[in-house]
């Protein structure tokens, strides 16, 4: 017979207790948030061994530290607790009707293409629904996944994840472009503007191993191009916006933010303009991103079908689809 946790005595107390401590190095913290005494706590680590047969943590001058057996059984527990938490707010949504609220993360691309108008959308439609939208890179993004901040996102596995845990359907290659400032000594040039002429200026990065920065890197390797000598790296698109806007730096970015930006609604100049160059930005596909296993709740599976329907609905010759 398997080796089963739940005929062996596994309870909820102790999901729980392993969950906890995987976000703290203290027992005595852990007992705290979970409301019970250090010495139930204790008892309840003593079981958990029992349960599991083996050795879950180990004192350190810091507290305690779980194991490897430990960590890989409190990831779980999170994940479980999660699932729990998902069923409870799905009971409650189908008994409240199409009412709730969702969160998700997008890198900046998609969220600003899709995520925005197809959230207008649900704003007229859902009245009742109510969405929060972290906005980031996708190495900030999947933890967030992991751990049940966010219901869903439109992001990339990470390097550095286990592509395991998560469930992913790719959706789109996110084109990218150069951009500067309106009066851009580099808008005088006939386009396209030799790749060469962009390293007379500034830069501006997002942190190494950024998609965008690695495909920009590329790009300039493949035409047999230097990187930049001066680089600005932040994490910041707000940052880089106001850079690029109030000096000769140049920078890429999404072109659905670029195009959002460098003309307004009523199509007058907006704050930058898009620098049409020989040098060919496309930054990977990314993906409609679920964890391994989850059942999306039925406000989340609202919001998830909104958005995207809007990704479909972009025609294709448009921007590159990956099937």
């Amino acid at each position: 017979m398997a080796f089963d946790l739940l005929r062996r005595g596994m309870k909820i107390s102790h999901l729980r207790l392993l969950a906890e401590l995987s976000r703290q190095s203290r027992l005595t913290d852990a007992a705290n948030a979970l409301g019970i005494t250090q010495p139930a706590a204790s008892r309840l680590m003593a079981e958990i061994e029992h349960v599991a047969d083996a050795d879950i943590y180990v004192r350190s001058g810091r507290g305690i530290e779980l194991t490897d057996v430990g960590r890989m059984l409190g990831e779980r527990c999170v994940r479980v607790l999660q699932e729990l938490t998902d069923a409870a707010l799905d009971i409650e949504h189908h008994i409240s009707g199409q009412r709730g609220h969702v969160n998700i993360g997008s890198v900046t691309g998609p969220a600003v293409e899709y995520v925005l108008p197809a959230i207008r959308h649900i704003r007229l439609s859902y009245p009742e629904i109510s969405v929060s939208v972290e906005i980031g890179p996708s190495t900030t993004l999947a933890p967030m996944l992991e751990d049940g901040r966010l219901d869903f996102t439109l992001s990339r596995v990470p390097l550095t994840a286990d592509p395991d845990l998560f469930d992913e359907r790719p959706l789109r290659r996110e084109p990218a472009c150069m951009v500067a400032r309106l009066d851009h000594p580099l808008i005088r040039k006939s386009a396209p503007i030799p790749a060469a002429s962009l390293l007379d200026f500034d830069w501006v990065f997002p942190p190494v191993s950024a998609p965008i920065r690695t495909t920009a890197e590329k790009a300039l390797r493949d035409q047999g191009l230097s990187l930049p000598s001066k680089i600005l790296t932040t994490s910041s698109f707000l940052f880089t916006l106001a850079t690029i806007q109030r000096t000769n730096a140049i920078g890429p970015v999404a072109r659905s933010v670029a195009d959002s930006f460098a003309a307004l609604p009523d199509e007058s100049p907006g704050t930058i303009v898009i620098l049409e160059t020989d040098l060919p930005l496309s930054v990977e596909t990314y993906s409609f991103l679920t964890r391994r296993g989850q059942t999306l709740t039925p406000v989340a599976q609202i919001v998830a079908q909104e958005i995207l329907k809007t990704v479909e609905a972009t025609p294709r010759n448009k921007r590159d689809l990956t099937l």
